[in-house]
């Protein structure tokens, strides 16, 4: 049953991307026009029918590559994680020789979960609490109390039936990704352009400040829809307004998609303004620059930025930036990408912020937030572990990030606060479906994807 995992010095490996570093993200070309995808209404039964979401766990889940936990939490032989998605817990190894395995988090004895009171650790072997049944780290069965009472194992164990049930496992970026059914094609061909694309912002050697998970009162596609488009931001972020612009550069790409937002600069019809608001003000202290010492128009803030990393790339005075090779847009602006089925990223040249979108275990009208905050450090001054914390009851962001983090804790307080209401929503009688506009097309793209995984059950 062994197979030969991945391991950490060889996960960010570009074998099969097609060209070669140093890779250059592209921008979109804002005057190409869309793909024509359809314009069908999707009926709200999507988001509440538990057989929709049986569906989803047959024919789209259990066929894809799902973003797992990141590789730095591994740091010698025997590190776990555990890694939930819907209805299945995994145990996700380092072993001995340095590669990532997972295994379904179940006794091959009574079915008990192994691990089911804490989320990490470090472990010689695995046992299960019930019977003592035990497994090494290498999903092998290690040791049955009282083995002589089976009858069954009177001629040696049938370690085929007793190991540790494994799921198929790579590396890139530096997390651990899965495919449960283990018919997916290769990773780096799932996921398509996108390597080559986040290549230049070395994902892999950032690491992670806030490790958080969030129980929502919606389904899944109800919160990867609130992120993938930027039509909602004068109704739910009219803030964003005065420092964002909300007409955003749009690409579908393969399974995935991308927007590309600027900041530091206003959206219509507030392009004009001298005003720096409040919230403008908060994302120029954070990326340096005192407000007081401004004295430009709104729309410059965002070119203000991209001179000020041009100059600490020039006099070296942040070489664990990448700024030497973004474009001026990258400087200054968010690259949203969307990893088909169910993760995000706002990506920046100093981090990453990761959005993970998990079914929940039995309920439709529930899932799993995960807000996965990562960085770029100096030699040094690396950041501690982050311990993954957990909270099924509504609460303040802004009270749990950092006080520098404030503009992106307010807007994830207003999408956090707008999910259930929408999951209320598309519950009525009175709902007629989704209209989307052209500028909704990565949602219509998105659901598009998983009709065909749910109608064909193949990617």
């Amino acid at each position: 049953m062994k197979q030969d995992g991945p391991t950490l010095e060889s996960a960010d490996s570009t074998r099969s991307m097609t060209r070669k570093p140093p890779y250059r993200t592209p921008s979109i070309d804002s005057e190409a026009s869309l793909p024509d995808i359809g314009d069908t209404r999707f009926s709200g039964d999507r988001f509440h029918s538990d057989e929709f979401m049986q569906q989803e766990w047959t024919h789209l889940w259990r066929r894809t590559w799902n973003m797992g936990p990141r590789l730095e939490e591994f740091s010698g032989p025997g590190d776990y994680v555990i890694h939930e998605l819907g209805r299945e817990s995994f145990i996700f190894v380092l072993e001995k020789e340095g590669s990532i395995r997972a295994f379904y988090n179940v006794c091959q004895h009574r079915g008990k979960r192994i691990i089911c009171d804490q989320r990490a650790g470090t472990a010689r072997f695995f046992r299960c609490a019930f019977h003592g049944w035990s497994w090494n780290i290498d999903g092998s069965i290690k040791g049955i109390p009282d083995r002589e009472t089976f009858p069954q194992f009177s001629e040696g164990l049938p370690c085929e039936e007793l190991d540790l049930s494994e799921i198929r496992v790579d590396t890139w970026g530096g997390w651990a990704w899965f495919n449960i059914d283990g018919k997916a094609e290769p990773l780096l061909e799932y996921l398509d352009v996108l390597p080559e694309h986040i290549a230049p912002y070395r994902m892999e050697d950032m690491r992670t400040f806030v490790n958080a998970t969030f129980l929502w009162n919606c389904n899944w596609k109800v919160a990867v829809d609130a992120f993938n488009e930027s039509y909602h931001f004068r109704g739910i972020h009219p803030e964003m307004m005065m420092w964002s612009n909300a007409e955003a550069k749009l690409e579908l790409l393969g399974k995935h998609s991308r927007m590309i937002n600027e900041y530091g600069a206003p959206s219509k019809p507030y392009r004009e303004t001298k005003e720096i608001s409040e919230r403008m003000q908060a994302y120029m202290r954070y990326f340096g620059l005192d407000p007081k010492d401004y004295s430009g128009p709104a729309r410059e803030v965002r070119i203000e930025k991209q001179k000020i990393n041009r100059r600490q790339a020039a006099e070296g005075t942040a070489p664990h930036l990448p700024y030497e090779v973004m474009t001026d847009e990258q400087l200054s602006d968010v690259y949203h990408y969307f990893y088909f089925p169910g993760a995000a990223q706002n990506i920046f040249p100093e981090g990453v912020n990761t959005f993970r979108y998990r079914p929940h275990e039995t309920d439709p009208n529930k899932c799993y937030y995960d807000l996965i905050m990562m960085g770029h450090f100096p030699q040094g001054e690396e950041p501690p572990k982050a311990e993954h914390v957990y909270f099924d009851k509504k609460v303040q962001y802004v009270e749990l990030l950092d006080p520098s983090l404030e503009v992106a804790s307010f807007i994830l307080q207003q999408d956090a606060d707008n999910v259930p209401e929408v999951q209320q929503g598309v519950q009525s009688e009175g709902y007629k479906g989704m209209t989307l506009g052209e500028q909704e097309i990565r949602v219509r793209h998105f659901h598009n994807l998983v009709d065909h995984y749910l109608k064909s059950g193949e990617p």
